[in-house]
């Protein structure tokens, strides 16, 4: 019955099959340090600087304080393009 109402609520607006099977992870700005092996100093500086195809950063968070996230697929592709080897 719930997924009836799902199906029928995602046809109205229009978001297709496809949509649905994507698996979107978000990660926070520790969890992205950690991955990359850098501090969050140095992660808070290429935030600023934005270097060329840096991930684009969502503001999930709720009220007044930020609280930045990171998709995971970006970052991932970002830190493969930035391979020493």
């Amino acid at each position: 019955m719930h997924d009836d109402r799902i199906a029928s609520s995602r046809s109205r607006l229009g978001v297709s099959r496809d949509v649905e099977t994507l698996d979107t992870r978000f990660i926070t700005a520790d969890e992205f340090a950690r991955l990359a092996r850098i501090s969050r100093r140095t992660l808070n500086r290429y935030r600023r600087d934005r270097p060329s195809g840096f991930p684009t950063e969502y503001d999930i968070g709720r009220g007044t304080k930020p609280r930045p996230r990171f998709r995971l697929d970006e970052v991932q592709k970002w830190l493969d393009s930035r391979a020493l080897w």
